[in-house]
């Protein structure tokens, strides 16, 4: 590896954003071609080959899924990092700071050291911009290859890498694991993955490697047959929620504003009883026992000793932002990024099940590419007010376009606001003290009302 950093650093963390910010950001454009032109993995093992490869040997744990991934990915850095492993975290995308993709035992990566790495890696992206564009890599390239060439420098023992897109063709995919995880597979991004089950589960099992054993907790058997294929071609052992890996009981604690839950989770080596999540929704009771049967397996591979206790202490303070988070009181007002009709559909019972409150009012904002018409069924005839939206993100969703759809939908004539920031003045004016403020539809949205909020 380029070893620099005893060299001055002569970008500093502004430029080095500038020059990041120049790359193509599949995040912010509103369609694109996806085939191994477009994204490909040639001109990612290219970068890392350009710093050293710190990707080879980098001990890891992968996780794709159409939901659930990013809790999932805390969930199980946090598990690592308590059972004593200096713990890696690579998330996308963020809510409000960049650097908290990147993370150490819950620390993000500073400017300093994003600047650093940045600086070596400058002059071979700069020679591409100007000699090859199409071969210069993209945003998220660039952040994945940071990732990794910190991970390595600083000796971390377990890095947690959450896919971006996909699976088979992301940039995290030149990574052999120790154990990969699919949390599920649903219908979203279809005009780039495709439009069925089982093609975008073939994207996501492309994860799956020779020999690495797979958790997951895919539910369709459409879905579920394409990873059991690929796991039998790959021989790649499977676990699966509801057969290996199962929630036993789960009682949900909601008082006064405080958001937690209790469970037993059972796996094919024994019972976590007792269990306290800081989070609601039984699917994040599902996604913690795919963390578990993940531990497990690093149990029995490593002889990985750790008592049951610290797993609870280590579950029992987890920090899921904007994941029904619950970040004001009186009235109650929600952030959560559901932005599939099944994340949706989640959301809304959770909200029924867990909360009390007099009226709902919905502040909504979503991505071009969604599914807009099956989401917005699933929340809209719930509310008692609806307010419109649109983050700053190029691939935001129209107001006017919501609007239609969910008039015709349920009749109701939503409120509209051009700003995430405007459009929570607009329910605080409306909301009393009984009421809930729901904020979702995208992590964009969530990010720029968590940001409103704070200020």
């Amino acid at each position: 590896m380029n070893n620099q950093q005893d060299k001055p650093i002569s970008l500093s963390y502004q430029d080095a954003l500038a020059f990041l910010y120049k790359a193509i950001d599949y995040e912010k454009l509103i369609s694109f071609q996806y085939n191994a032109s477009t994204f490909s993995l040639d001109r990612m093992k290219k970068l890392l080959a350009y710093i050293g490869n710190p990707h080879q040997g980098l001990p890891c744990i992968h996780i794709t899924g159409t939901k659930g991934k990013g809790s999932t990915a805390i969930m199980t850095a946090t598990v690592m990092e308590c059972a004593g492993l200096i713990t890696g975290l690579f998330t996308s995308p963020h809510l409000i700071d960049l650097k908290e993709r990147i993370q150490i035992n819950r620390q993000k990566i500073s400017e300093a050291e994003f600047a650093s790495i940045m600086h070596e890696f400058q002059p071979y992206i700069r020679h591409l911009q100007e000699t090859e564009p199409s071969a210069s890599p993209t945003f998220f390239e660039i952040l994945t290859a940071i990732s990794m060439v910190y991970f390595k420098r600083k000796r971390t023992e377990m890095a947690v890498l959450e896919v971006g897109l996909g699976g088979r063709l992301d940039s995290t995919n030149v990574v052999v694991p120790m154990v990969s995880i699919i949390t599920n597979v649903g219908l979203d991004h279809t005009a780039i993955l495709g439009n069925s089950l089982s093609s975008i589960a073939y994207e996501k099992a492309g994860i799956i490697k020779h020999r690495v054993p797979v958790v997951s907790g895919i539910d369709s058997a459409e879905a579920l047959s394409v990873i059991e294929n690929t796991c039998r071609e790959k021989n790649a052992p499977l676990y699966l929620f509801g057969r290996d890996i199962r929630v036993e009981a789960v009682k949900h604690l909601v008082k006064d504003g405080t958001q937690g839950m209790r469970c037993m989770i059972k796996t094919w080596r024994g019972s976590y009883d007792n269990i306290y999540l800081p989070l609601v929704g039984i699917h994040q009771a599902k996604n913690c026992a795919l963390v578990l049967g993940t531990f497990e397996i690093l149990r029995e591979q490593d002889n990985l000793a750790v008592n049951p206790d610290i797993i609870r202490e280590a579950l029992a303070s987890l920090h899921c932002p904007a994941r029904i988070e619950v970040v004001a009181k009186n009235p109650t007002i929600i952030l959560d990024f559901a932005h599939t009709a099944d994340s949706m559909r989640f959301l809304k019972e959770t909200l029924i099940e867990n909360f009390t409150f007099r009226r709902l009012i919905l502040i909504l904002g979503f991505s071009q590419d969604k599914d807009l018409n099956n989401i917005l069924k699933e929340i809209v005839m719930e509310a008692d007010s609806i307010i419109i939206t649109r983050s700053k993100n190029p691939r935001a969703a129209p107001p006017e376009d919501l609007y239609e759809k969910i008039t015709k939908l349920c009749g109701k004539q939503p409120d509209t606001a051009n700003t995430v920031q405007s459009a929570i003045t607009m329910a605080k004016q409306m909301a009393s003290k009984e009421d809930m403020i729901c904020i979702t539809g995208s992590a964009y949205v969530a990010g720029e009302a968590r940001q409103a909020l704070d200020t």
